[in-house]
């Protein structure tokens, strides 16, 4: 995102969160949170390890998080929502995620990482960046911790230009690529970037996932489709100010204009 846009954004969201508090606008009662790296290198999509701890202690004093598999149940209305919660989840699964592994441990919070499930043939022009993945052995080590591990799709594609076959590699290939290499059930998948059709929803649902997380904003209900889960996106352009609102209704009614 160029820095005429960021700048627009802020002065966006300064405008936005000063209307939320003449109308005493609330947060979302459920809400899915989208990271994906952890780093102070710069790039646009990573937020500092300070900022993230900044971030996440907020959330736990003003929030309850919750896991992806209480999200599933809630979804399907077997957990009642008694407080307005949030999901913490990493896209891409990046090796440097692993400086916030104590830290999510020693507060006792289980994040959702999704992982691409064949790293030798990732498609690096789609994704953006040649940054180091986590191995088998780093995304066990995140098991034990509790973690929850997800589907990014077999290679990071752009699914919108591939063909039903290939879709359908990408979407239950990587199912099982993961499965076999963790020896876990993978039951959740996060669309590239995103992205998503009727046609890749009910191929996700074919291959046996139980919830689709996209990158679309709003409120997560019980009428909200289970392959097609809003998530907001975190990365290291957000001030504290802008976090601590991004999951406002009102801010949330505008996201697709402030990306």
């Amino acid at each position: 995102m160029n820095k005429f846009i960021v700048l627009l954004r802020k002065l966006l969201y300064i405008t936005l969160v000063m209307i939320s508090k003449v109308l005493n606008d609330k947060p979302l009662s459920v809400f899915v949170l989208c990271y994906h790296s952890i780093s102070d290198d710069g790039w646009y999509y990573s937020v500092p390890l300070i900022n993230l701890k900044k971030q996440i202690n907020y959330l736990r004093n003003n929030f309850e998080i919750i896991s992806l598999s209480d999200l599933e149940k809630i979804i399907n209305g077997g957990k009642k929502v008694n407080k307005a919660s949030v999901v913490i989840t990493f896209d891409d699964g990046y090796k440097n995620i692993l400086s916030a592994k104590k830290f999510f441990k020693s507060i006792d919070i289980k994040p959702a990482v999704f992982v691409i499930g064949d790293k030798s043939i990732v498609d690096f022009k789609e994704l953006g960046t040649n940054r180091e993945f986590l191995s088998n052995s780093d995304i066990k080590k995140l098991l034990k911790d509790g973690w929850e591990v997800g589907s990014h799709t077999l290679t990071h594609p752009n699914m919108n230009k591939l063909n039903d076959l290939e879709i359908e590699r990408e979407i239950s290939g990587s199912k099982k690529k993961i499965e076999k290499n963790l020896n876990i059930k993978i039951k959740y998948i996060a669309y590239p970037k995103g992205k998503y059709t009727n046609k890749i929803t009910n191929l996700v649902n074919k291959a046996g996932y139980k919830l689709g997380l996209s990158m679309d904003d709003g409120v997560i209900d019980l009428s909200t489709s289970k392959f097609a889960i809003p998530r907001i996106g975190v990365d290291g352009s957000h001030s504290f100010t802008e976090f601590k609102y991004l999951y406002y209704p009102l801010l949330s009614k505008f996201r697709k204009l402030l990306k």
